[in-house]
């Protein structure tokens, strides 16, 4: 064995590490980069999340303003196209009766529309599926299992 090769050998042994040394330096410096890392990605989101809400509650007011523009120009949208459909029913049967009818049969569709909708989300405004589900625990709490309340019956 030359100098040479025994430099070589020498060179090995030392840059690989011994199986009794822990590498816990080196691990502990990358575990610390990534969670270095983390935070850094944690503190970004965070600022992400509180400007776009920033912004949102900032809109609130724009949003408001459109819908109160919007609702005279919805109702106006409704009665011209009322109109529309009782002037076409009246330039095909020529009676006024006809149209006028018509109109008022819109407004009448409409309103049972609305009050179709209406009921509806008043009944989902009373929260009927938690008051179901209260009760049903209650009665089980009473019961003393959840089971037993309808094996009872």
């Amino acid at each position: 064995m030359t100098d040479h090769d025994r430099e070589k050998e020498a060179g090995r042994q030392e840059s690989t590490p011994a199986p009794d040394q822990p590498q816990s330096a080196d691990n502990v410096k990358d575990m610390l980069a990534l969670g270095e890392q983390v935070i850094g990605v944690v503190n970004d989101l965070a600022d992400l999340v509180r400007m776009e809400t920033m912004l949102a509650i900032r809109s609130i007011p724009r949003l408001l303003m459109l819908w109160f523009l919007m609702m005279p120009i919805l109702l106006l949208t409704w009665c011209s196209f009322s109109v529309w459909v009782s002037w076409m029913l009246y330039a095909v049967t020529q009676q006024p009766a006809f149209g006028f009818f018509a109109f008022f049969l819109q407004q009448l569709l409409l309103l049972f529309v609305c009050r179709w909708f209406y009921t509806k989300y008043q009944m989902r405004m009373t929260l009927p599926y938690t008051r179901k589900h209260i009760d049903k625990f209650m009665r089980g709490f009473n019961n003393g299992s959840p089971g037993s309340g309808e094996t009872k019956k």
